[in-house]
């Protein structure tokens, strides 16, 4: 009779934990989120997986409203807002998304006709951490290549590109040599 009881209580508890398996294993999983540089928060399984839309052909409207919108982003100024905390560019990669203060040395400058990139740290590929001005800016920062060799502090908010952490510059107020 115990032999018995005994059978009864394993195949119930196997039972069990095969039910709360199989629930678990169906539960959709929430998607984890990115900063895309535009500020907002995007889930990644939507970014990748959204279906391409059919364009229609662009308008003279629709060329001129683009137009318009871009530069108007090109031209505001942009708001830098408080950093939570001055880190150290090996620190910056566990900050992606949220507003600091970079403070470091930059130890090379790279710049080509679109981009800037200063190199924190270590010369490029073994930098941790970049602060980039594109082409756009380049007015707003003249003389880009004598941030080299210096102590700097960079603020913005932190996001990563192939891996490594940077801060995109839009304003020359993001940036004090040290």
């Amino acid at each position: 009779m115990d032999l018995m009881k005994n059978r009864i209580l394993t195949i119930v508890c196997i039972s069990i934990l095969l039910s709360i398996l199989f629930i678990s294993c169906g539960k959709e999983k929430k998607p984890e989120f990115t900063d895309d540089n535009t500020g907002q928060n995007t889930p990644l399984e939507m970014k990748n997986d959204e279906p391409k839309k059919e364009t229609e052909p662009e308008t003279k409207t629709d060329t001129a409203s683009r137009e318009t919108r871009t530069e108007n982003y090109k031209n505001r100024s942009f708001e830098i807002g408080k950093p939570e905390a001055v880190i150290s560019p090996l620190e910056a990669g566990n900050y992606n998304g949220r507003t600091v203060t970079v403070k470091g040395f930059v130890a090379d400058v790279y710049q080509s006709d679109k981009v800037a990139y200063l190199n924190f740290v270590e010369k490029f590929p073994k930098n941790p951490f970049t602060a980039v001005i594109f082409a756009s800016k380049f007015s707003d920062f003249p003389d880009i290549i004598n941030y080299k060799n210096k102590d700097v502090e960079v603020t913005g908010r932190v996001s990563m590109y192939r891996e490594k952490a940077q801060i995109i510059l839009n304003s020359p107020k993001q940036i004090v040599v040290k």
